[in-house]
């Protein structure tokens, strides 16, 4: 099962003091954390999201929302974390259904590999455990604890070859479309 994490946010009182405003464990039955149907040790865990940027950091609503959405808004971001378990567990059959739930049913092309999809964002990406290899259209790479990605808007899927899950945290900015 995917681990349940805490994500704390500030914010400030009404005295302009600096005040935590949500301290809370992300759990699967929350709105803004997505464990698919059939694939119950995926995880994907919206933290933040920011509508906009620059953003603000007026007022002390929470911005997460109560469906996780593969894309960032338009003109925004979002700070995600994805647990990718080990391929020989993953129910490679749901995911068009995965996707579907995210809103983005027509960005798979599974054709190399189940989860192949394109996206319109730059994804920022750092391995915080694990790890898991990036494939592309013709070429992979493996990426370990530690190592940062920056994925432009790319065809690419995610293989997780190891017997341990992976964890990722990662920004997506929203980007203009490659024509």
């Amino acid at each position: 099962m995917p681990r349940d994490i805490r994500r704390v946010i500030t914010g400030h009182d009404p005295d302009g003091k600096a005040v935590v405003i949500i301290d809370e464990t992300m759990t699967a039955d929350l709105g803004h954390v997505l464990t698919p149907a059939g694939q119950p040790n995926v995880r994907l865990s919206d933290v933040w999201l920011s509508g906009s940027v620059p953003d603000s950091n007026a007022g002390n609503a929470d911005t997460v929302r109560d469906k996780v959405t593969l894309e960032p808004p338009a003109g925004g971001a979002v700070f995600r974390l994805v647990e990718i378990p080990p391929d020989s567990k993953r129910n490679f059959d749901q995911m068009k259904e995965y996707f579907e739930k995210m809103g983005a049913g027509d960005c798979l092309d599974g054709q190399k590999h189940p989860g192949m999809h394109k996206t319109k964002s730059v994804d920022h990406l750092i391995v915080v455990s694990g790890e898991v290899w990036l494939i592309l259209d013709d070429e992979e790479v493996c990426l370990k604890s530690g190592d940062a990605c920056v994925q432009r808007g790319t065809l690419h899927a995610w293989s997780n070859r190891t017997s341990e899950p992976c964890l990722i945290a990662a920004m997506l900015l929203n980007a203009e479309p490659l024509d």
